[in-house]
């Protein structure tokens, strides 16, 4: 996976995972070449699920994907599920310094993991125009994910009648500023363009030139915050050339999630889901990121929280700051890389914290036949760590720092504009360090916390060298235990000369 600033501050950040674009099928495409017939078709009852923060789409709309299939997974089912509830990334490397929540560090491999867990087959489209798609692509068929290219919009729209004709919804990502809910006139009015959204589409009428579509995303942000009650964003409509337009921009990537035909019986939802928990909580590399070459570089799950910890302290800030120095405009960048991080820091706990609670409360029900109460304990720890980091401001207000009022943010953003007043960071620092020892803290309890509870579910599920390579070990030492013997006798045996 290639290197991400996803310190956030603009536009929605639920994101549908990112591949750099050089250039995709022309939006301008002629809409009359790609529609033969006239037909009309809308799917009945496909559940609304509310993402709830700005920064679960993929996850919301995976839910109603998934519902819609027979699998019964709230929002914090699919969290616990995919496993993405107990994941975390981050990397502070020279210049670099990036922090991933689960929801946001990985979302094929999950959910293809959870449509696996529940008998469910998932396809990924995406656009053979799409930089390092092919790569991409190899990677993840190797690891059995089923995947297809598109060539062009007619594609799109065949998978998408497709899809709908077989009886079931196509989850898509589209850039927000197409959609035509209230919710995104900010983005069209401001002229911003280039985010990235998850939409649920349920119908298409040819004859009108529209889809009907589910968006979890309406009162996630903005003013209007809090639960549709209006019914905006469920089941509305869209003309076909701003679904193009939206789409295009974001390579035709879609989902498909239906039942297998033949159900796996041999699954054990338990004893699989289980040590997939247990390694990313413990920050097991090859689970996050296997054959990645830059894994070694990273710090994943509890050791992931225990390294920020480290990095946010005033040595480790000062030590990623000496990076920039001598650089052009020396103090502001710094000053600007300061309040990013605390943003940052702010967004990503935050989407860290509500996904890991939730997963929590649907963790009972998926492991069947698991008394979880000691796991839930240890886990529970970490709940007042993250509720002291955590803000949802950050999130609903992504581009005004005027509306930021989180703990983190707002003490950075202090950090920022004192430091770019004085210029003096040891100064500036040593004013704050009580503040950023608390930050440290809570992270550092994140991390002990995440240990805790990985480790009870280690006693039922143990892993280590001696259980995953144990056979292997005592063989290894009864063969060089018996070349040793042999080697010996040979000696002497051996007349010497």
């Amino acid at each position: 996976m290639k290197l991400r600033n996803l310190i956030v501050i603009g536009l929605l950040i639920s994101t549908i995972f990112a591949i750099p674009i050089l250039g995709v099928t022309s939006a301008s495409d002629s809409i009359d070449t790609v529609f033969s017939k006239t037909s009309v078709k809308t799917l009945d009852g496909v559940p609304y699920v509310w993402q709830e923060l700005n920064g679960y789409c993929a996850w919301a709309a995976t839910s109603i994907l998934f519902q819609y299939a027979g699998v019964d997974l709230d929002l914090g089912g699919i969290f616990a599920a995919s496993s993405v509830g107990y994941s975390f990334a981050h990397i502070r490397y020279n210049d670099t310094f990036l922090m991933f929540p689960g929801v946001l560090y990985q979302q094929v491999e999950p959910t293809d993991f959870a449509a696996d867990l529940y008998n469910l087959n998932f396809t990924l489209y995406i656009s053979i125009d799409a930089e390092g798609v092919n790569d991409a692509v190899d990677y993840w068929e190797r690891y059995g994910i089923s995947v297809s290219t598109l060539d062009t919009q007619v594609d799109a729209m065949n998978l998408l009648r497709d899809t709908i004709d077989s009886g079931y919804p196509l989850l898509i990502s589209v850039n927000p500023a197409w959609i035509n809910i209230s919710d995104y006139e900010p983005f069209r009015e401001d002229g911003l363009s280039g985010g990235a959204h998850a939409l649920v589409i349920v119908g298409y009428d040819d004859s009108q030139q529209t889809v009907t579509f589910i968006d979890p995303g309406v009162g996630s942000f903005g003013d209007n915050y809090g639960y549709p009650e209006d019914g905006r964003g469920n089941y509305s409509t869209m003309s076909y050339s701003d679904l193009n337009f939206a789409w295009v921009d974001r390579y035709y990537i879609s989902y498909v999630i239906k039942p297998k035909e033949t159900t796996d019986s041999t699954i054990n939802v338990t004893e699989k889901l289980g040590p997939m928990i247990r390694d990313k909580l413990l920050g097991v590399g090859t689970t996050y990121s296997p054959d990645s070459p830059s894994a070694y570089l990273w710090h994943y799950g509890e050791d992931g929280f225990r390294k920020l910890s480290q990095d946010i302290s005033i040595a480790g800030l000062k030590d990623y700051l000496s990076v920039f120095d001598g650089a052009e405009n020396e103090v502001e960048l710094k000053a600007s890389l300061l309040a990013a991080i605390g943003i940052g820091l702010e967004v990503q706990t935050t989407l860290q914290g509500y996904s890991f609670k939730a997963a929590n409360q649907a963790i009972t029900n998926l492991l069947d036949g698991y008394n979880s109460s000691a796991f839930i304990s240890a886990a529970s720890e970490a709940y007042p760590h993250f509720e002291a980091l955590s803000d949802n401001s950050s999130l609903i207000y992504p581009s005004n720092l005027s509306q930021l009022t989180g703990y983190v943010a707002t003490t950075f953003l202090d950090i920022a504009e004192h430091f770019n007043n004085s210029g003096d960071i040891d100064s500036t620092l040593s004013m704050y360090e009580s503040q950023l020892d608390d930050i440290s803290g809570h992270l550092l309890g994140i991390a002990d916390a995440w240990l805790a509870a990985g480790n009870v579910l280690n006693t039922r599920w143990p892993t280590g060298i001696w259980f995953d390579y144990g056979i292997w070990i005592v063989l290894g030492i009864v063969v060089l235990a018996v070349i040793g013997v042999v080697t010996i006798v040979v000696i002497k045996r051996t007349p010497s000369r």
